[in-house]
């Protein structure tokens, strides 16, 4: 099989799958949300891995990261974070924190501990979940058709339409927007990153502190 040829079908099976899992899972909620949630995660994590092994043949990579990586995953996140602040305290009176609750409380998030251990599973395993998903797998398959630069656009809108849909049930049109501009910049300069040191870590670093910061800004929504 060609390279571009199975870029492609691996793509298929990826970004699509992954975002038809999250769909469903915030629609359905419950027990069915939960178990497609479940199984659109082992999937994000299995398919790449066995699809690196089985078909490229390649050996699974730690993704080592370069001296002053992390570094520049800090100060993005930083950046990041202070406009993510500032453009909530912009638009936060326009939001209705009621409907936002009754979105998250068939999840148990009114519950300050499910809260809690959500936050503390967002940034230790699906923050790297999506570095590993999108930055690594998916980015380097654009990257077979459309070279590097392209790859870092065309992984950043999967990952922001991926994400869409999580607001789209909770925000009025503005703020979706507003927010999807917001998770395309993030994933623009997590994309760069990986394209400019070939590691998740940089990027991973500078997830965690983005998710940290939307944590605490849900958390003064859902609990204030």
């Amino acid at each position: 099989m060609e390279e571009k040829a199975e870029a492609g079908l691996a793509l298929i099976f990826t970004a699509p799958i992954a975002t038809v899992a999250l769909i469903i899972a915030t629609t359905f909620g419950g027990i069915i949300g939960s178990a497609v949630w479940i199984l659109g995660k082992v999937w994000q994590i299995g398919f790449p891995t066995i699809w690196r092994v089985k078909i490229e043949q390649k050996e699974i990579s730690k993704s080592p990261c370069p001296e002053g990586g992390i570094k520049e995953g800090i100060i993005h996140g930083v950046a990041i974070s202070i406009v993510m602040f500032i453009a909530w305290v912009l638009a936060h009176d326009s939001l209705d924190n009621s409907e936002i609750r009754g979105f998250v409380e068939p999840f148990g998030l009114l519950n300050p501990w499910l809260y809690f251990a959500a936050f503390v599973y967002w940034v230790t395993f699906n923050s790297l979940l999506e570095e590993y998903l999108f930055r690594w797998f998916i980015f380097e398959k654009f990257e077979t058709f459309v070279g590097g630069k392209w790859a870092v656009i065309l992984a950043s809108l999967a990952f922001t339409s991926h994400h869409i849909f999580g607001t789209a049930e909770m925000f009025p049109w503005w703020a979706i927007i507003l927010a999807s501009i917001g998770v395309f910049s993030g994933g623009v300069m997590w994309s760069w990153l990986y394209l400019r040191h070939r590691s998740i870590w940089p990027s991973y670093v500078s997830h965690v502190i983005v998710d940290i910061t939307m944590f605490a800004i849900g958390a003064y929504i859902l609990f204030a």
